[in-house]
């Protein structure tokens, strides 16, 4: 007899159609609220830490930029007030041509040279740092101005013995003190370039690296991975801004050192002939019209003369043509002095104000052009290290928010395996 199998119908819906078991869904690990809350927090403190440090060098490169236009603004000082002490001789200059040919022409020039010169004062008072120096020279020009018009309402002689007070005047009221106001706006140039903020940047790393590495550890300790990619990137962003800073600074400090060792002393020279060579052109004019009284005038022309005789030679971009010009004044002076010695005067003053007076020219424009081509890479420099400054700024802004993007992405995968 054979067994009939019966089978036990399923579950089926009410249309007949049978049921079909639901699939099970595996689920997520779970997680508290709390770890993800903790998760939250560490990734608020990185970005946090990163915005923070990078706000911490943005400032201190915005100090530096502060510092570095401080140190531009003590240079273009410090030329001016070279040019100031040329521009007061060349004043001198002019005036003391009056005793020997009073015209209006050389009225003219020498209102035009105080013009210039009372301007240069003006700007050089506008600098907060020296204001007290320069404001009181004012005062001082003023009172040379009324010497020299007395000096100008006067002829022959009677003007040249005004003209040797006012030069007195001049070195002892504007020249002394423009030397040593020139001489301050160069002693802290290299100091205001040299006010870095490296040191405390580094403290901010210290602080940020070791933020970020506790992070790293927490987020280790939640995932079992070493390494955070995000947060690891971040830190490299950091030490990327303090690179930019290091950058900045060093670039600032060769720019000092350039100057303090061997620029400053380059354009020390050059203004300090010039100045002399100046004083011996006015001289040489006033010995003139002094007519009897010009052995102390000789003797300081010499000494500017082998001063500049030794000097030039050594001078960067100086060539032989400048000390050829040098001898053919030199040339031009003696002629001078040839017709003094024998009371020549009306030859004398052909001669300082004619052939004389070209061989000056020649020779000034000489210095002047060695003296541009010396300012020129210094001013160079010390500008390339403001638009490095702002170059920097740019840089940490990117490498911060790129930094805190990192981190936030880093901690936000960790997030994302708790949900």
């Amino acid at each position: 007899m054979t067994a009939v199998r019966t089978t036990t119908p399923g579950p089926t819906t009410s249309a007949g159609v049978p049921a079909v078991a639901p699939v099970p869904v595996r689920r997520r690990r779970g997680a508290t609220p709390r770890s993800v809350r903790r998760l939250r927090r560490l990734q608020t403190t990185a970005v946090a830490l990163l915005l923070a440090f990078g706000a911490l060098v943005v400032t201190a490169l915005a100090l530096s930029f502060t510092a570095s236009s401080q140190a531009a603004e003590s240079l273009a000082q410090y030329q001016r007030l070279a040019d100031a002490r040329i521009q007061a001789l060349s004043v001198q200059e002019a005036a003391n041509t009056w005793a020997l040919t009073p015209t209006d022409a050389v009225r003219t020039d020498v209102t035009e040279q105080l013009t210039s010169l009372a301007t240069t004062l003006a700007d050089a008072s506008a600098v907060e740092t020296d204001r007290d120096r320069i404001v009181p020279l004012t005062g001082a020009l003023v009172h040379y101005s009324m010497t020299l018009q007395d000096a100008l309402n006067a002829k022959g002689t009677a003007s040249a013995a005004l003209l040797a007070k006012a030069d007195t005047q001049l070195t002892d009221e504007l020249l002394t003190p423009l030397t040593s106001a020139r001489t301050a706006a160069g002693d802290r140039l290299a100091g205001e370039l040299t006010a870095g903020w490296l040191p405390w940047v580094i403290g901010g790393l210290v602080v940020t690296a070791g933020g970020l590495i506790a992070i790293s550890v927490a987020l280790a300790r939640a995932s079992h991975r070493y390494v955070n990619p995000g947060v690891a990137l971040a830190l490299l962003c950091a030490v990327a801004s303090v690179a930019v800073l290091a950058t900045s600074s060093t670039a600032a400090s060769n720019a000092a050192t350039d100057f303090t060792a061997s620029a400053r002393a380059e354009l020390d020279s050059v203004a300090t002939l010039q100045q002399q060579l100046h004083q011996a052109r006015a001289d040489e004019v006033l010995a003139v019209g002094l007519q009897t009284a010009g052995a102390s005038y000789q003797t300081r022309w010499s000494t500017a003369y082998n001063t500049a005789l030794e000097t030039i030679p050594r001078l960067p971009n100086a060539t032989s043509s400048t000390t050829s010009a040098l001898k053919a004044y030199k040339t031009s002076h003696d002629q001078v002095t040839g017709a003094t010695d024998k009371a020549q005067w009306v030859t004398a003053t052909g001669l300082v104000t004619d052939a004389s007076a070209k061989a000056f020219a020649k020779l000034d424009g000489a210095l002047n052009t060695i003296y541009a081509n010396l300012r020129s890479p210094v001013t160079s420099s010390i500008k390339s290290v403001g638009d490095g400054v702002v170059a920097g700024i740019a840089g940490v802004i990117v490498f911060t928010l790129a930094g805190a993007g990192l981190a936030f992405w880093g901690v936000s995968r960790r997030i994302e395996e708790y949900r």
